[in-house]
């Protein structure tokens, strides 16, 4: 087997491309802008994030996989990708990749306007279905109910284009290898004969804890981008709500956010982090009591997954896009519901018994995410479309 692999951007720090490589299957990895970490570009990138300049850039080093195996963007292409945002986005493959690759693997249809360039020679195309496809309309509506946040609908011609896209991507798609159950039940939703091509294959994380928490008492974590998609509107109504109860339980919002968001969050029992460093989120996580995530449209948040690692009890969406047991690692809450979000919370506070045993479980279930399961998941479910397995 071996996968051409089409990845704008960092997403899960390039570990596709790593399992990929471990598995001698990786024929190229085609992105905007990445560098080997055994690099001369790696090395500047790293003593410029040191002295606090461009510290995101540090993101772009890719650990594990070998800088011939790097396919990157010219500078001139991603300007010319930023002028002409109406335009398809276009790639130069390789004639020799697109000769040796049984399998072409993309994030969400990326590389999609030439999809018969790179299927000409028999290559199965198998689409990574990252996010729900109906995010962009749920994201829509939170706006529209609450205007406050500084959020503004999509228009609906974009609406329509996001949708054109995903459906090109469902229709076309050899495979589509979705993160949790709750995408697969949106992609059915947009074509339900398309559930026959649905492969679940969950994400996982290769964040570890070797410390043990030192949970203060009373402490809900949220963390992730603050944006109506993700329900901190509905957890800031819990918040509201529990502080007439018990004004000790704190919240903690850690992730960027407009100043529209932070107005909306501002309370005496809400505490406001944020964009922080990863290093200050590992310490949030060992200081939380609770992880929050009250998500409405997801692929699978990675945020939960490094809330389990850390041994905490969870409270989140099934829309979060992470399997946990209900009841034994944490609760699973209906979506864009405050008032199941307070009852969960103050049951697992009032019960530090209860706590305790959740934190225990969903430290034992993240066994089941961590890197090695995930890369074998991987691996496995793309041998089944590779013409020699």
């Amino acid at each position: 087997m071996r996968a051409l692999l089409i990845q704008p951007g960092a997403r899960h720090g390039y570990a596709l491309a790593r399992f990929l490589v471990q598995a001698d299957a990786l024929q190229g990895l085609y992105t905007d802008f990445a560098v080997a970490s055994d690099s001369t570009g790696a090395r500047l990138i790293r003593a410029l994030a040191t002295v606090g300049i461009a510290p995101k850039l540090s993101r772009r080093v890719v650990d594990g996989v070998p800088a011939q195996s790097l396919r990157r963007h010219s500078p001139t292409s991603l300007v010319m990708g930023r002028t002409s945002q109406h335009r398809p986005e276009r790639w130069n493959f390789r004639k020799d990749d697109l000769r040796q690759a049984d399998i072409v693997y993309a994030q969400y249809f990326a590389g999609g306007a030439q999809f018969d360039e790179l299927t000409a020679r028999g290559a199965r195309f198998i689409s990574d279905v990252f996010i729900t496809p109906s995010a962009h309309r749920i994201a829509s509506r939170e706006a529209a109910l609450f205007p406050d946040w500084g959020e503004a609908p999509l228009s609906p011609e974009a609406g329509m284009a996001l949708d054109a896209v995903s459906i090109a991507m469902i229709e076309r798609s050899d495979a589509l290898f979705c993160p949790s159950q709750s995408v697969i039940e949106d992609v059915a939703g947009y074509l339900p004969s398309a559930r026959a091509k649905c492969r679940l294959v969950r994400y996982g994380s290769g964040l570890n804890f070797l410390e043990p928490g030192q949970p203060t008492p009373k402490r809900v974590l949220f963390a992730g981008s603050i944006q109506l998609r993700k329900g901190p509107q509905y957890l800031a109504q819990a918040a509201a709500r529990i502080a007439r109860i018990d004004p000790e339980i704190i919240f903690v919002f850690a992730g960027a956010l407009s100043p529209e968001a932070a107005a909306q969050l501002r309370a005496p029992n809400i505490e406001l982090l944020g964009h922080i460093s990863r290093e200050e989120m590992r310490r949030q996580f060992l200081r939380a009591d609770i992880f929050a995530f009250p998500s409405l449209a997801e692929g699978s948040a990675g945020v939960v997954l490094e809330a389990m690692a850390a041994g905490l009890p969870i409270v989140a969406t099934r829309e979060a896009g992470v399997e946990f047991s209900d009841g034994e690692s944490g609760i699973v809450v209906p979506a864009a519901n405050a008032d199941a979000l307070e009852t969960a919370i103050l049951q697992i506070v009032g019960d530090r018994a209860m706590r305790d045993s959740m934190a225990r479980s969903a430290r034992t279930e993240f066994a089941a995410y961590d890197d090695r399961a995930w890369a074998a998941a991987f691996v496995c479910a793309l041998r089944e479309f590779a013409p020699n397995g």
